[in-house]
């Protein structure tokens, strides 16, 4: 009678989620817009093929250390990373080496993904060289330590030299804030490469064999940055009203910075409910995803990669304008008091992802050519890639914990879709900020 009665108790709660079953499957059958953010970064054959040579050279370097690639070591876990690191640089050579006569076939993209895949590999190879060297007392750490040191200067020089040439600033910030990225990566990589060699214990073999190899990748990224730099700026100057946007990146970032604040200090971030207090949901953005870029940009700036701290600040900013928005929803995340009950369906959930669907399509129909529209679109098709993984665990959960955990479930992924059903119509207020022709700026 036991085993009925819990059977039976089973199928009423399958029973009382059908309707939600149908509705989440309904759901996933909802298409919505599939964009790529635009790339003004084009490496050339020419590009390739010397990063392929490169790579190449330091494999036999490794192998004439190294005659039967047997590499030793006193510590066997050193020879493990070291051996490890080398068999793949030298499988990567292998298939690229394949790929090079269809290097023009490549899409600027594809070209790009390449191209980190060799000054990787490079860094493999360089560690197995490095290596050798230390251990048969050819190169020093000091030796390293001051590579390290020299590649600084050539880094914050290439900094100094940055152009951000281009017809419009829309342009200026998606272009060249990609290339503010790979700055970034050099700069992550020589920083890294000098903690390894300054951090206490190290032994003289170890850790300089891994600054020796970042040394190696940062120096080759940093010269496909002069490179792409360069291609960048030849390709904007194709446009006779191109010139420098060092000040106007510079000022829209005190733009929006300014005015993020602004909008901020006048939202509710509390929920009175009687003698109670709740945080609302837009509390909750704040925290999951307005305060997960607080920082960004705000370090982009202070390392002068000005392109990349607009762009981020302009992500910064549209989230701002849409927390107004939900001020009255309370959070379904509560620190301090009990997560409210609600009684959102899977019928809701379904129809906030065709709303929010329909919204990024509006966008990227009336405004997809734009550069810095089309970026902010890739951020929202992401979420969208995001609330299908949920979609998926609800279904396999849907018969998992109690009617109110399920709902506040089904209600964290309704609101997720409503953020992007009012982030997508909030793009050009936000980029009317970083221009100068927001009237409340």
């Amino acid at each position: 009678m036991a085993v009925v009665g819990l059977g039976g108790y089973s199928q009423r709660r399958r029973l009382r989620r059908w309707s939600d079953r149908d509705a989440l499957h309904e759901a996933q059958e909802i298409d919505y817009p599939t964009v790529s953010s635009p790339t003004y970064l084009r490496p050339t054959e020419g590009h390739l093929t010397d990063a392929l040579n490169e790579l190449a050279q330091r494999v036999d370097a490794a192998r004439e250390r190294w005659p039967d690639e047997e590499i030793e070591a006193d510590n066997r876990e050193i020879i493990a990373n070291s051996r490890q690191q080398f068999e793949r640089a030298k499988a990567t050579l292998e298939d690229v080496e394949e790929q090079r006569g269809s290097f023009g076939e490549l899409s600027a993209t594809e070209r790009l993904d390449v191209l980190g895949d060799l000054r990787s590999a490079l860094g493999g190879a360089e560690q197995a060289v490095a290596l050798a060297d230390l251990q048969r007392d050819n190169r020093k750490r000091d030796d390293i330590i001051a590579t390290l040191g020299a590649l600084r200067d050539e880094y914050e020089s290439v900094i100094e030299d940055l152009p951000y040439v281009a017809p419009n600033l829309s342009w200026a910030v998606i272009a060249y804030g990609e290339l503010d990225e790979w700055l970034d990566n050099v700069r992550g990589s020589i920083w890294t490469g000098e903690q390894h060699m300054h951090d206490e214990g190290n032994t003289d073999i170890v850790e300089p064999q891994y600054s020796a190899a970042r040394a190696a990748s940062s120096r080759a990224r940093l010269a496909d940055v002069v490179r792409l730099r360069d291609s960048l700026e030849e390709t904007a100057r194709e446009d006779t009203t191109a010139s420098s946007f060092e000040q106007e990146l510079d000022d829209a970032y005190e733009r929006l910075n300014k005015r993020t604040d602004t909008v901020t200090e006048q939202v509710e971030f509390d929920i009175e409910d009687g003698a109670d207090e709740m945080d609302s949901y837009a509390y909750e953005i704040s925290i999951q995803q307005h305060a997960g870029i607080y920082g960004r940009p705000d370090d982009a700036y202070e390392k002068e990669l000005l392109a990349l701290a607009v762009r981020q600040k302009v992500e910064h900013h549209a989230y701002a304008l849409i927390l107004s928005e939900f001020e009255d929803i309370p959070a379904t995340h509560q620190p301090t008091a009990s997560i409210p009950e609600f009684d959102t369906t899977g019928a809701d959930v379904r129809d906030a992802k065709d709303r929010a669907s329909a919204a990024l399509d509006n966008r990227l129909r009336t405004e997809g050519d734009d550069p810095l529209v089309r970026h902010l679109c890739v951020t929202l098709v992401e979420r969208f890639d995001q609330q299908e993984h949920r979609l998926d665990r609800h279904l396999n959960t849907i018969n998992d914990g109690s009617a109110n955990e399920w709902a506040v479930e089904l209600e964290r992924t309704r609101l997720r879709y409503r953020e992007i059903e009012e982030l997508a119509p909030t793009i050009p207020d936000a980029i009317a900020t970083a221009t100068g022709s927001d009237d409340h700026a």
